[in-house]
């Protein structure tokens, strides 16, 4: 009885939210028809519009009801969109609004799970959807439309995207049809839903797609994507010989990237694939720079000296090259701050017999 009591508790606390919700943004929408059209009106919305959705929505976790959460983002396009007479886009704030809506609200939606929502719920949630993007069509905002098209066939449910996902052949045409249609923005957050999802082989396959397509112009955080799935199925022959034809350049470029997002452990795993590959085939471009980050990364992840001079030893090994030992050689240096003679005369000695 207490558990039924529990679970029932949140839901008069979300029927106040939303109705708290609609109060606010009819205010807000209020002061906006007061005044004039005009820039400083429509930033002044903007920012009042996103405080509220922020407040009513921003602190949502992964495992709160799902439901609520989509009145709120239901209710606010709905709300945009009666505000847009009174909104000019010579306010940039205006159409950027608007696109993070649709972002968020789609980023809500991957998380619905398979047939929990209602058939009537779903319905006239896309009614919704679709009544919204009538009104903003008239000022030329096609923004919803990808929504309206969602909602209408399901999330997970495009005939093209399904086929994709389950690694079917799929025509170029098919493909560029999908791609064109969701657009970038809308695919990254697939393939981010993805993989927190841990469903791995669906994220490389999608984000594989993207990066070899003509479609999209600025291909890099799709690159980033597959190459860090490929790490996450590491140990496997295929993903090592993937990686290893990425340009050093861009694999020094991703790890940059995922260290500043706090991937240290993906970083690691991406650097020491690469370096041990160019070790081992006495590939020296860019070396210096990867073996700089992979000291970095090996200090941080493992502070420990005995590990880090047994990793270099392992490395020395396997080189090829007196350029890589040096390289080596300078890290433990570096890194190490006094010469550790028996570790670089281990690795001297090695190298002396090849």
């Amino acid at each position: 009885m207490a558990d039924a009591e529990a679970e029932a508790s949140p839901r008069p606390d979300m029927e106040r939210l939303v109705v708290a919700l609609r109060s606010r943004l009819w205010q807000l929408q209020a002061e906006l028809r007061e005044q004039e059209v005009s820039e400083s009106s429509s930033r002044a919305y903007c920012r009042g519009f996103c405080q509220t959705l922020l407040q009513y929505a921003g602190t949502r976790g992964a495992s709160d009801h799902i439901l609520p959460f989509l009145e709120v983002y239901r209710i606010s396009i709905q709300s945009f969109a009666n505000a847009r007479p009174y909104l000019t886009t010579e306010c940039e704030d205006v159409l950027l609004v608007l696109g993070r809506l649709v972002l968020s609200c789609f980023e809500l939606l991957l998380s619905v799970p398979e047939g929990e929502l209602p058939c009537e719920v779903w319905l006239g949630f896309h009614q919704s959807i679709q009544d919204s993007h009538d009104a903003l069509l008239e000022f030329g905002n096609n923004n919803l439309q990808i929504l309206v098209d969602i909602t209408r066939e399901g999330v997970w449910k495009n005939p093209v995207l399904l086929k994709v996902l389950s690694q079917q052949s799929v025509e170029a045409e098919e493909a560029n049809k999908l791609i064109t249609q969701e657009g970038p923005s809308f695919l990254q957050l697939r393939i981010k839903h993805l993989m927190k999802s841990n469903c791995i082989p669906q994220a490389t396959i999608l984000s594989k797609l993207c990066a070899d397509s003509p479609e999209i112009s600025n291909v890099s955080s799709f690159r980033q994507a597959y190459i860090t799935c490929l790490c996450s199925m590491l140990p496997n022959e295929d993903s090592i010989k993937e990686i290893a034809k990425v340009d050093c350049k861009e694999v020094l470029e991703i790890i940059c990237n995922l260290e500043s997002e706090g991937q240290d452990n993906t970083a690691f795993i991406l650097c020491t694939t690469y370096l041990t590959q160019q070790l081992q085939t006495a590939t020296v471009y860019c070396s210096w720079e990867l073996t700089l980050f992979w000291s970095k990364l090996q200090r941080r992840i493992d502070p420990s000296l005995d590990s880090f001079l047994e990793r270099c030893r392992q490395f020395g090994i396997i080189a090829k090259t007196l350029q890589h030992l040096f390289f080596l050689i300078r890290v433990i240096q570096t890194e190490v701050r006094r010469p550790h003679l028996h570790a670089v005369l281990e690795m001297w000695a090695y190298h002396s017999f090849i």
